[in-house]
């Protein structure tokens, strides 16, 4: 920073907004922090040791040399090879290689090749989806103005902006592009637009003077400042250079995108820990074989050896990581296509474990167009429907009825309002993009927005009504007398009367006003009541609203000059304006937003507002989408700021997050600051934005959204999902699909393994009872994992999701995919399955007579035993394809007529199943390959019999099992009790509250699901997969519950705990 301990003859460095010197205290050397905004012009000069009129071009290439170029330091770049092993590095690619690996011992040379096609096929998918380079820094730096006019020794120099350097004193203007970080010393009506740094929807007004308060004075409340990469929207300025490159705020947004860690999501964690349980089971099994082998069957070693490495490949799910994968980009896809573009697949399923979405509010929950909400007059106070600055979507509406104003009304407060128009130096353009009509702005957005208003009272062009009304004279607005006035004629006639239109800040234009405008009637007036206005003014500013007034008055032509100014007003002997009315403005929320929100707080989800915005616009804004409670005054929303934020520990940041939904003033800090604070207490956070502020957030979140349209470059980069339509209802619509994502995949999980398992246990027990032979061969049992179980899995991942899944709480963080019911039904089903293969195989050979001895551990191949291993193959097969029309359905029984409407790519996938296995059975050298022969029709009589069975039972056992088997399990100390009904520890209890509380906070009942009558219990959902409550951390010793006690609206400990625990 500059004067840190430097000596005089050195430049100063360039940090940005903060410098530190070095003081020295009692022999102890002390950093004190030195902020530019705080400091007066003068100070910051001899700081950076530098003049008005600009450095030396010595001076300048000297400092170039020490500080470098005014660019970012470019992230460091991962190579190709790098990116292979990320994709490589998965436990379930290491069971393929491993399968592969076994494959070729055995000399299955069609079998190896299978499994490296799959598992290239997997690490191909992966490198397309997710191979992107970390680019945020690099699109930060395509931001940065490529010019810059800066003054060396007195004289204006265009330069590179790459070339400035601290001290430097830099011009701007409207339409630059401010090239680095500025302290300004000179401004007229210097407005520069900030909202991709701090997220205010409006330019920001400059002046010059010092800022007392240091760290605690919010970004965006810094306004002798100007920040690199940020618009000039008006006027013009000087100002110092104090931050370049890294050091600049932007800079240092940068810095923290990459030090931020991309957060390892729930599936890649759960698919990890499911590898290694199978790896070691698989080990295991082998073993035990291997001693069976060769003890008790007397095989020799190899023989031995080959048998378990068989039983290896029957049970290690060659096909689950490809299903996996594929449905994984299916949904992708399917999200795509609903606008929600999401960059890695894993993201996917995280996107359904969402408990809290944190949204920027600028361009994210709004539409980052400024909209006129209400006009006041004597009158009414009248609300204007619709958002942004397409008229033909609004109107103004009568707040007695609720409909839009008669055309007679409508026409006299469109004759009150027409200055608005008139006093008004932007613009809005109407083009037209694929058939349907655009409005463009141009200029401020303020004014655009009274533009919009205009056209929705009925002025169908404005061009060509300026034209008919043209304009005489014009004070322009500007920051010291914070109004506007323009003189125009009534009409395009040469001797048309001239009218003098006003509008600006309420404090100043109601002293000036004699009269006001009475029964909406421009030709009424009466005096004005100047109490009335200002509380109707200090009410809507309450709510976050801008309020502008408007005034007009005959005008003499006699007083039009080239010389007008300010002074019309200022120095006017006595009052003598008749005031028209207020018009408020907002940049309003998106009504699709609205929407969204309260299908989130059904679905149990948490939306925080955090923007760089004033508090009171926040609150506003929070209002209106049913963040907090719509009937809540503004001044009793609960909101923390920044400074805030900034001065909290971790363990105070954890006590208030989850009770306040809306933080103002936030800065890029203070974003990550409560995402960790979030994921610290259990919760799976989503993260939306557009600014580059809000890009280290969105990395550091579970799940980072970006906006597609108005997002920056920096902020897409960062994330995992950009949402192509900018739409805050897509974030809703995606979590459901990332429900569904995950149900379809504990249905491909809950079937894959039984499967597996059922395949690899068939050979075993074949050992066990001393059978003949295997049922089942290699080539067999690498078909089924390949080509029947994808085919399956795929059919199941393409199952629609349940009526209720958005009813359903989000499932708790860390919920496996491998729980006690999968575990359960590896036994069940591959019981049931095992047994039917073993029977069939056994029938077989028992019809036929041998032809040949069993010999030294071996059988040769005869029809004999071809026949018996294509009954029991063909048994395996059509057991799957039951127990997959059972998996369709976790929570109920699949005996409905959903079962044979609702998913056509189930009866294409049985359907293709069932031709190649008769394919595989009846055609000549292909059924020999596969060790098959063709089988009779008692043998499918049986095959079909058996596989309407396995269906029978497994619904069966869904409908008694969690009813009667779970209790008897659980009192034999076999499985866990739920924590429906039963005594709660003080922990658990603590649990709940935290969520009772929590939910409480943004209105979500704490109630049963719809899906479950009011006489069932947890126990009663078939197969036992419910979703329980996100819940966060147990309560740490520090009493930490206690601070939930007193939530805004929330709920107190007393009453959570009379709430069921489900």
């Amino acid at each position: 920073a500059a004067g840190q301990g430097l000596p005089k003859a050195l430049p100063p460095s360039c940090c940005s907004e903060m410098s530190k010197m070095s003081v020295p205290m009692e022999g102890v050397t002390v950093e004190q922090e030195e902020y530019w905004h705080s400091e007066t012009v003068e100070k910051v000069l001899e700081l950076q040791e530098s003049r008005r009129d600009g450095l030396t071009h010595a001076e300048a290439e000297k400092r170039l040399e020490i500080y470098g170029k005014n660019e970012m330091t470019p992230p460091p770049k991962i190579g190709f090879l790098m990116k292979l092993f990320l994709q490589i590095n998965n436990i379930l690619i290491y069971i393929l290689i491993a399968a592969a690996i076994v494959s070729g011992i055995l000399k299955e040379y069609a079998e190896v090749a299978l499994i490296v096609g799959v598992v290239v096929l997997n690490v191909t998918i992966g490198m397309i989806q997710e191979g992107k380079a970390e680019k945020a820094a690099e699109a930060i730096k395509g931001m940065l103005s490529a010019k810059a006019t800066v003054i060396r020794e007195g004289q204006p120099t265009e330069i590179q902006a790459s070339d400035v350097v601290p001290g430097d004193v830099v011009s701007i203007k409207a339409g630059d592009a401010v090239p680095a970080d500025l302290r300004m010393f000179e401004t007229s009506n210097l407005k520069i637009l900030e909202a991709m740094l701090t997220g205010e929807s409006n330019p920001i007004g400059k002046h010059t003077h010092e800022i007392s308060g240091g760290k605690s004075v919010a970004l965006g409340d810094r306004k002798n400042m100007a920040f690199s990469a940020t618009t000039v929207q008006a006027g013009q300025g000087k100002g110092i250079v104090v931050g370049t490159g890294d050091a600049a705020e932007i800079g240092k947004i940068s810095s923290m995108v990459s030090e931020q860690e991309s957060v390892k999501t729930n599936l890649m964690i759960q698919l990890e820990m499911f590898g290694r349980w199978v790896s070691l089971f698989v080990f295991v099994i082998a073993a035990v074989t291997f001693t069976l082998a060769k003890v008790v069957a007397k095989e020799e070693v190899g023989t031995a050896f080959q048998s378990a490495v068989s039983i290896a490949v029957a049970i290690i799910p060659e096909g689950l990581p490809a299903v996996v994968t594929i449905s994984l980009a299916l949904a992708m896809q399917l999200l795509a296509n609903q606008n929600a573009i999401v960059k890695q697949l894993p993201a996917v399923e995280t996107l359904g474990s969402v408990t809290v979405i944190c949204s920027d509010k600028t361009g994210t929950l709004t539409k980052n167009e400024m909209t006129v909400q209400r006009v006041q007059t004597t009158e009414a106070q009248y609300p204007i429907k619709g958002v942004g600055y397409s008229p033909e979507l609004g109107t103004i509406v009568d707040p007695s009825t609720g409909e839009e104003l008669s055309p007679e009304h409508k026409g006299r407060v469109r004759q009150m309002l027409e200055g608005v128009v008139l006093c008004n130096d932007s613009g809005l353009n109407v083009d037209s993009v694929n058939g349907r009509m655009t409005y463009v702005p141009v200029g401020y957005p303020t004014e655009v927005a009274l533009l919009t208003l205009g056209m929705k009272l009925g002025i169908p062009d404005l061009h060509l009504f300026k034209k008919s009304h043209p304009r005489v004279a014009a004070v322009p607005f500007a920051s010291e007398h914070k109004f506007m006035c323009c003189v125009h004629a009534a009409s395009a006639d040469s001797d048309a009367p001239l009218i003098l239109h006003v509008k600006g800040a309420p404090d100043r234009i109601l002293p000036r006003c004699k009269n006001q405008v009475c029964g909406d009637d421009l030709s009424r007036t009466e005096p004005i009541i100047a109490k009335f206005w200002e509380d109707k003014a200090a009410d809507m500013s309450s709510e976050g609203l801008r309020c502008l007034a408007v005034a007009r008055a005959d005008w003499d032509r006699s007083k039009v000059s080239d010389e007008m100014d300010a002074d019309i007003l200022l120095k006017a002997p006595e009052p003598f304006l008749t005031l028209i009315g207020l018009v408020a403005i907002l940049d309003p929320p998106r009504e699709a937003a609205i929407e969204a929100c309260g299908v989130a707080k059904t679905a149990g989800i948490q939306v925080k507002m955090i923007t760089g915005d004033h508090p009171q616009t926040a609150a506003a804004i929070a209002k209106q989408l049913g963040i907090v409670p719509p009937s809540l005054p503004s001044s009793e929303v609960k909101t923390f700021t920044g400074p805030q934020l900034d001065a909290m520990s971790e363990e105070e940041m954890d006590r208030i997050v989850l009770g306040c939904n809306v933080f103002a003033r936030a800065s890029p800090e203070n974003k990550i600051q409560i995402v960790k604070s979030l994921q610290r207490v259990g919760q799976t956070c989503s993260m939306t934005g557009d600014g580059v502020n809000d890009a280290p957030a969105l990395k550091a979140a579970n799940i980072g959204v970006a906006m597609g349209i108005t997002g920056t470059d920096v902020s897409k980069e960062a994330a995992k999902m950009v949402l192509a339509d900018d739409n805050f209802a897509t974030i809703v619509r995606a979590v459901r699909e990332g429900r569904r994502v995950w149900d379809n995949l504990v249905k491909i999980l809950l079937y894959n393994m039984p499967v597996n398992f059922a395949q690899g246990l068939s050979v075993f027990f074949a050992y066990v009872l001393q059978l003949e032979t295997v049922p089942l061969t290699a080539i067999q049992v690498l078909y089924v994992n390949m080509i029947t179980s994808v085919t399956m899995g795929l059919m199941l991942a393409m199952e629609p999701a349940e009526d209720s899944i958005m009813e359903r709480p989000p499932r708790r963080k860390g919920k496996r995919l491998f729980g006690r019911m999968v575990a359960w039904h590896c036994l069940f089903v591959s019981a049931c399955i095992v047994t039917c293969v073993l029977a069939n195989f056994d029938i077989e050979l028992r019809r036929y007579p041998e032809e040949e001895a069993r010999r030294a551990g071996t059988v040769v191949m005869t029809t004999r035993v071809k026949k018996a291993r294509a009954a029991a193959f063909n048994m395996l097969v059509f057991g799957e394809i039951a127990y997959a029309i059972n998996c369709r359905y976790l929570r109920s029984t699949s005996i409905r007529m959903e079962t044979i409407t609702g998913n056509k790519w189930c009866w294409i996938s049985i359907l293709i199943t069932a031709i190649l296995q008769i394919f595989l059975t009846y055609t000549p050298a292909v059924n020999d390959f596969f060790s098959n022969d063709a089988i009779d029709g008692i043998a499918w009589l049986r095959i079909l019999g058996m596989m309407v069975a396995i269906f029978l039972f497994v619904e069966l056992e869904k409908a008694i099992g969690p009813k009667y088997l779970m209790p008897l399990l659980r009192q034999a100390g076999l499985c866990a009790p739920t924590t429906g009904g039963i005594e709660m520890s003080e922990e658990e209890r603590e649990h709940f509250k935290f969520l009772a509380t929590s939910a409480s906070t943004i209105g979500m009942p704490i109630r049963r699901s719809r899906s479950l009558s009011r006489s069932e219990s947890r126990d009663s959902l078939p197969h036992g997969t419910n979703q329980p409550v996100s819940h966060g951390p147990p309560a740490r010793k520090a009493g930490r519950g206690s601070s939930f006690d007193h939530f805004p609206f929330g709920i107190s400990h007393e009453q959570a705990k009379s709430y069921d625990p489900v």
